[in-house]
């Protein structure tokens, strides 16, 4: 029992510190990275565990989850090069060299709830991040970074310009082969 109630605990933890960036962390230039990986891990193997009712965390989770690991109408915008697939793309795939072109090329604004980044290179990741870009699309949620990269998540914070506090931030680092 009290390791159920420490399970809970620590769950409501993590979670009220992930979805809970006000404007004062904003102010104070606290941006919050997550590892999304142990969040959604965290999520997926404690459904039995959980007595407290947390359903908007749940769902908020659960639909980050289908963001990222489900088939989904996406818009891939890389080097210039713009590909749509599916209706109403709720996904934007792209990278830290095409941010500045994005309001240029993308239309479909309206239903985009994430936006995967990929840092491709050191030269990238030490690059600003700017996220103006993102302050027209009125449904976006999240922005998840792939690095293929080491890098921390206070590396990538530190990287961010004009952030808003409405965006929950992640990250994965994934060197994996691509083709």
């Amino acid at each position: 029992m009290r390791l159920k109630v420490l399970f809970i605990l620590m769950l409501v933890f993590i979670c009220s510190s992930v979805f809970s960036q006000d404007k004062s962390l904003v102010q104070n230039k606290a941006i919050v990275v997550t590892e999304l990986n142990s969040l959604l891990t965290l999520f997926r193997t404690s459904g039995s565990a959980r007595t407290i009712s947390m359903a908007s965390i749940d769902v908020e989770l659960q639909r980050l989850n289908d963001l990222v690991t489900q088939v989904q109408p996406s818009i891939y915008f890389y080097q210039s090069e713009l590909k749509t697939f599916g209706n109403s793309p709720t996904n934007l795939y792209t990278d830290i060299s095409s941010l500045g072109k994005i309001n240029n090329f993308i239309t479909e604004k309206q239903n985009i709830e994430i936006v995967t980044i990929l840092i491709n290179t050191e030269r990238e990741l030490n690059s600003v991040i700017d996220l103006a870009p993102f302050s027209n699309f009125p449904n976006l949620k999240y922005l998840y970074f792939i690095s293929n990269i080491n890098t921390t998540s206070e590396n990538i914070a530190s990287r961010i310009s004009n952030y808003e506090s409405r965006f929950k931030l992640f990250y994965k680092i994934d060197k994996g082969d691509r083709n």
